[in-house]
């Protein structure tokens, strides 16, 4: 069926055309509507009495997916496990200290991984010292080093770098080598970190200055050793010499040793401070048995780093 709709204007033509249509789509979609409510109302019932059965039925026949999951058990948080070490029965060994101690460690650490020997830790850092807290504070570094991991031993062998003017920050004041106040000041900071070490109930062995080749810092270094050696014996801690194992019978400054052939031995390093790979090696050795002398219940952990570096001087 068709309508054309004509009038004598376009204007009263549309507006005509609006209202006859209209009526025709109102007359044509009334069925339509009627059958779709019936349609909704059905579905309606469906679904009503699709839900009361639900209801009505038993819960073992309803799917296993559809039940909300059980809500799980607390699990109990189980203590925390020893450190490796502990439980492995290896020994942690935190060493700090200047360069000295980082040669120390560099030649000593591939000897000991491959045995089962003490694990050593690597806290050091070269061009450091304790007269220069404003560059790098020790005392602070350890006390926080060792209250966060606490090992079962430490080492320290620092002051190679340590001939100058001792920098009082909490006073603003700076304290001359050699004079009373250095003494001092340097005494009390080898004390504390030997008290952080006594408070984390990890013994230590503080390592002596060498012996070195310039006249100068041999004299120096002597100076050193006597604030050291205080400082560490006041905290309770073990002073460790190392002058004697690097000195000849007069006393004088060693750079090599006779080895088993007869042939000499480097100990030193060119500078006359530092030491050659075997001299590093050989200081280590000397660290272990001092601190199994002072300390008798490390004696049997410490066995294995003793016999590696024994193998590795031989």
């Amino acid at each position: 069926m068709s309508i054309v709709l004509r009038g004598p204007g376009t204007g009263g033509c549309h507006a005509g055309a609006g209202e006859v249509m209209s009526e025709f789509r109102a007359g044509l979609m009334a069925p339509m509507v009627i059958r779709r409510r019936g349609w909704l109302l059905a579905g309606g019932a469906l679904l009503a009495r699709a839900a009361r059965a639900e209801e009505d039925s038993p819960p073992e026949s309803r799917s296993a997916a559809e039940d909300p999951a059980p809500e799980a058990p607390a699990l109990e948080q189980a203590p925390p496990s020893p450190p490796p070490a502990e439980s492995a029965g290896r020994l942690n060994i935190q060493l700090f200290g200047d360069s000295l101690a980082q040669g120390l460690f560099l030649s000593t650490n591939p000897v000991m991984r491959r045995r089962e020997a003490p694990r050593l830790l690597n806290g050091t850092r070269h061009a450091t010292g304790l007269t220069r807290a404003d560059e790098h504070d020790w005392v602070a570094v350890v006390r926080e080093s060792l209250q966060r991991t606490p090992p079962q031993l430490v080492f320290v062998w620092i002051g190679a770098n340590d001939f100058r003017s001792f920098v009082d920050r909490a006073n603003r004041r700076r304290w001359q080598f050699g004079s009373s106040n250095f003494h001092e000041a340097y005494r009390g900071a080898v004390q504390a970190i030997s008290q952080a070490a006594s408070e984390a109930r990890a013994p230590l062995g503080w390592l002596g200055l060498p012996n070195m080749r310039d006249r100068a810092f041999a004299d120096s270094a002597r100076q050193l050793n006597d604030m050291i050696r205080e400082g560490t014996e006041a905290a309770g801690g073990t002073y460790i010499s190392t002058w004697e194992a690097t000195s000849d019978a007069d006393g004088r400054f060693r750079a090599s040793i006779p080895g088993h052939d007869r042939l000499e031995r480097r100990l030193r390093a060119d500078d006359g401070v530092h030491f050659s790979d075997l001299g590093y090696r050989m200081m280590a050795r000397l660290a272990f048995e001092k601190m199994a002398e002072a300390r008798p219940p490390l004696a049997t952990a410490l066995n294995p780093a003793r016999e590696a570096l024994d193998a590795s001087v031989a």
